[in-house]
């Protein structure tokens, strides 16, 4: 292999994860970061307890091998935050332990030095700075991860950032992020650095520990219990950064059922695409609503009710639930790849929510007044992770899981919920329209990062179901039932013939790739307007007469 052709790193992808320090180590060299064996996913600004939240779910969504991390600077750093070292450190033991679980080998990075004496660190708790390093320093290794001493030349014989590394004494500037990245570099590349394997265990055991690989998408700051539509974000939680709104959505300010006068009211409803983005200007939502005004249409207002995970029947309760109250003159709702892939991993039956077998099993574990067992047994955390595998198991069993007859009722049940959405949008007279979600399934041009997203049994699965989504979506829009207020669209092939990366798993795409669907659907939104304003026969003739009769 030509030395232009080897690998950067003996394995990946590594998931390069962190605050503002990463982030702008990331940003400083962009063709580092850009290659499928690396990850970036640092986030300015973003506490310990945030990375701790994400870290499982990032490192089962880009299926890391490796993980640096340097965590705790913007807790101690950033203004009007309340940092401890044992906070920290409690949140840095939750992450090596996660990895450790997931068997990702790990490198953890000091938090680089500042100047005690400059303006930016007047008032702040900067000697906490000294002390998570050493905890670092004495107790990484206990969880198989190594650390990487970046005193070593970033800091003075006293402790102090290196006035040359940096303009203000606080942050790193170009020669500071080179100096880390380069001793970086030299720990990550070192002779003898390989990717950890799980041991030699039985198919089960091996079930059991890819289920708990994926238990991070449990993580109730993104699914937390809501009424009437199993869950939603927890309101005020973080989800990259950016707070939930006090319904549990990704707006700025939660919706209020009055709508202004003038305003007119798009509501985007679907799964993790729809509030993908990093911030809200950059998600879908965000981008339609940029779009539509630019276009003329200056009164738009767009709302984002996307929910982690959800399927078509939780989005098809959510609106009939909540939303249609709120006098929207347009739905778009997203769907298709949840209600496929999720039963292949969790809740089997189908139509479910993903994670109604987990509320089923624990609420009968601990309030079953006939089974003293819950008073009994003091459930520990692996305790509880059995009784949910094998009530998994029991189901897998009980709905014929992976069998022919399981993925057609995958499917029917798919289909009754956009039936359901079908006569919701003609009832409710509000234009709904239905979009089957883009996906890597039908995307000619792969990466390499692109053709590892998943094993090819599960995307032979996806790939047999997305053709009878996609069969089902073009009846829709030719029998086009209700017309005037609900439209079909199947934009499972919009990136078919793009050669540029695109997806970083089944269903989620990067910035350019959302610009596109953005701009698509913004047309689509324009369109079913314009049809909702355009007065039936019947109506005419009602305006001509009584025009007639004044």
């Amino acid at each position: 292999m030509s030395e232009a052709k080897k690998p950067l790193f003996p394995f990946g992808p590594i998931l390069f994860f962190g605050d503002s320090v990463t982030s702008g180590l990331t940003a400083e060299t962009p063709t580092l970061f850009s290659g499928p064996q690396t990850v970036p996913r640092g986030i300015a600004g973003q506490s310990t307890r945030d990375m701790a939240r994400r870290l499982r779910s990032d490192i089962a969504a880009y299926g890391a091998k490796g993980l640096h991390l340097i965590g705790g600077r913007d807790d101690i750093l950033g203004r009007g935050r309340s940092a401890s070292q044992e906070a920290i450190v409690a949140d840095i033991t939750a992450m090596l332990q996660d990895a450790r679980d997931l068997y990702v080998r790990t490198w953890v990075g000091s938090i680089p030095p500042v100047d005690p004496a400059s303006p930016g660190a007047a008032g702040l708790p900067v000697s906490l700075i000294g002390h998570v390093n050493a905890w670092l320093r004495d107790h990484v290794h206990l969880f198989g991860a190594q650390f990487i001493d970046y005193d070593a030349v970033l800091a003075t014989e006293t402790g102090a950032l290196r006035p040359a590394l940096s303009d203000d004494g606080v942050r790193l500037n170009a020669a500071g992020y080179a100096a880390l990245r380069d001793t970086m570099m030299a720990a990550l590349t070192a002779p003898g650095v390989d990717q950890l394997w799980p041991p030699p265990e039985s198919e089960d055991a091996a079930r059991r520990r890819k289920f708990l690989h994926h238990f991070g998408y449990f993580d109730s700051n993104t699914r937390y219990p809501s009424p009437f539509i199993q869950f939603a974000g927890k309101p005020g939680a973080s989800h990259y950064g950016v707070p939930f709104d006090a319904h549990g959505f990704l707006n700025a300010a939660p919706i209020v059922e009055r709508k202004p006068a003038g305003e007119t009211r798009i509501l985007v409803v679907g799964d993790s695409t729809t509030i993908d983005g990093g911030d809200i200007a950059n998600t879908l939502p965000g981008r339609l609503e940029r779009i539509l005004r630019a276009d003329g249409l200056t009164s738009a207002k767009v709302y984002n009710f996307g929910v982690m995970s959800s399927c078509l029947t939780q989005m098809t309760h959510l609106i009939w639930s909540r939303l249609v109250t709120c006098s929207p003159d347009a739905i778009l709702v997203l769907s298709g790849s949840t209600d496929l892939f999720q039963p292949w991993t969790y809740d089997p039956r189908p139509g479910h929510p993903y994670n109604a077998f987990i509320t089923q099993t624990l609420y009968d574990h601990f309030f079953d007044t006939h089974d003293p067992r819950a008073r009994e047994d003091g459930l520990s955390y692996d305790a509880l992770i059995t009784l949910i595998y094998e009530e998994l198991k029991r189901l897998r069993a009980e709905v014929g899981w992976q069998s022919p007859g399981w993925e057609n009722s995958i499917v029917h049940h798919y289909e009754l919920a956009a039936h359901r959405l079908t006569k919701l949008s003609h009832d409710y007279r509000v234009p709904v329209v239905s979009v089957l979600q883009p996906t890597i399934l039908r995307k000619r041009h792969l990466t390499e990062a692109e053709r590892g997203v998943a094993s090819g049994t599960f995307l032979a699965y996806l790939d047999r179901q997305y053709a009878k989504l996609e069969a089902f979506t073009a009846q829709l829009a030719e029998r086009r039932p209700y017309r005037r207020t609900f439209t079909a669209l199947d934009l499972s092939g919009i990136f078919r013939d793009r050669e540029e990366g695109t997806f970083y798993d089944i269903v989620h795409y990067d910035d350019p790739a959302r610009e596109i669907v953005a701009v698509r659907l913004a047309a689509e939104i324009r369109a079913a307007l314009d049809r909702a304003h355009v007065l039936t026969p019947f109506a005419r003739a009602r305006q001509f007469f009584k025009g007639h009769r004044g």
